[in-house]
C-alpha cells in the first residue's frame, strides 16, 4: 500500500502559533513552520491570495520558520568570533548595505540607535549601539 504523503494545506487549516517569538510591530505570536519547505508553501499561498510580499526565514530565537515581509528581510547569521555585551554571539551580515538595513529598521521599531561596523575578524558587519 503507497502512502500518500500529507501537504499542508494554508486556506484550510491555521498554522500553529509561537510561545516564544512575536511579531515587532503587532506583538502577536508568529506563524510557525517545520520546514522551509512548508515556510515557503506558506508565503507563496499569503502573496497570492492577499498580494503580499512574504519571504521564508529560520529563527535563530527557536529553530523554527517564521515569514517575514521582503523588506524587512535583512539576513544574517552568527559570527563565530565576535561576543556582544550580552555575552552571546553578534549578527554578522554580509555586507554593509544588509547591516545598515536592519538598523534603520531596529530603530523604527525599537526607537534605537545604532551604527554598522565591520567585523575585526573581516568576516562581515556588525551593529553597535551609538555613543
Amino acid at each position: 500500500m503507497k502512502r500518500e504523503s500529507i501537504r499542508w494545506n494554508p486556506s484550510h487549516n491555521k498554522r500553529p502559533k509561537s510561545n516564544t517569538c512575536f511579531s515587532p510591530r503587532t506583538g502577536k505570536p508568529l506563524s510557525v513552520y517545520p520546514s522551509h519547505s512548508a515556510a515557503k508553501q506558506g508565503a507563496d499561498y499569503a502573496n497570492s491570495a492577499y498580494d503580499s510580499n512574504l519571504v521564508p526565514y529560520q529563527c535563530k530565537k527557536c529553530r523554527k520558520w517564521h515569514l517575514s515581509p521582503q523588506d524587512r528581510h535583512t539576513p544574517s547569521s552568527l559570527c563565530p568570533k565576535c561576543i556582544g555585551a550580552n555575552g552571546r554571539r553578534k549578527s554578522l551580515y554580509k555586507t554593509k548595505s544588509d547591516a545598515a538595513s536592519r538598523a534603520d529598521i531596529l530603530a523604527k521599531e525599537q526607537q534605537v540607535d545604532l551604527t554598522v561596523y565591520q567585523c575585526p575578524h573581516n568576516r562581515g558587519w556588525h551593529l553597535t549601539k551609538a555613543q
